[in-house]
């Protein structure tokens, strides 16, 4: 092999080493021991709205700018946790009402909204019951602040894209229907 081939391959192999360093150094200063810090890192004033924290996944919904409510996933990577695209949509928190207002999405596979009294309440899409989060988990000055008082997201999720269909609210001790949205 003759010494310019060998000093090209030298000079390939130290670029891929810096090009791999410096790739390194940015992935890790962008990466978070927490989920819920990857968050704050994008936005500190959203009021942060755990899911779930599964393996290296995690869901959190969020208030933003005390009128919009959001979603987004939060992976962890090599170097810790980074947040992924954060969506929202416009949320009248204080004319929530007992009826399914509207819903917002996240992607193909991620459906959410709001509702009041959760706890006596029914969501379905189809044979599937939404999920349900108590706002009532997070602090006290919070709920009071932002009026979450009885409030609950209700959610839709699929590893899959969803079969967007009507969305129903039942009552939890009757079954009857309360209201609907296509």
């Amino acid at each position: 092999m003759n010494r310019n081939v060998m000093s090209k391959r030298i000079t390939v192999i130290i670029l891929i080493f810096v090009f791999v360093f410096i790739w390194g150094m940015g992935e890790r200063a962008s990466s978070y021991s927490e989920p819920s810090e990857a968050l704050f890192a994008s936005d500190q004033d959203m009021v942060l709205i755990p899911g779930y924290k599964m393996n290296d996944e995690a869901l959190y919904f969020f208030i933003k700018d005390k009128k919009y409510l959001g979603a987004t996933y939060v992976k962890k990577g090599l170097f810790g946790w980074k947040t992924g695209v954060l969506t929202w949509g416009s949320s009248d928190f204080k004319a929530s009402s007992d009826n399914l207002n509207s819903y917002s999405g996240h992607g193909e596979n991620l459906i959410y909204g709001l509702i009041k009294n959760g706890d006596e309440r029914i969501i379905k899409m189809g044979e599937h019951e939404a999920k349900l989060l108590n706002l009532e988990m997070l602090p006290n000055s919070t709920v009071e602040e932002y009026q979450l008082q009885d409030m609950y997201i209700w959610y839709f999720e699929s590893e899959t894209a969803l079969d967007r269909r009507e969305i129903k609210l039942l009552n939890k001790s009757t079954g009857e229907q309360l209201d609907t949205i296509d």
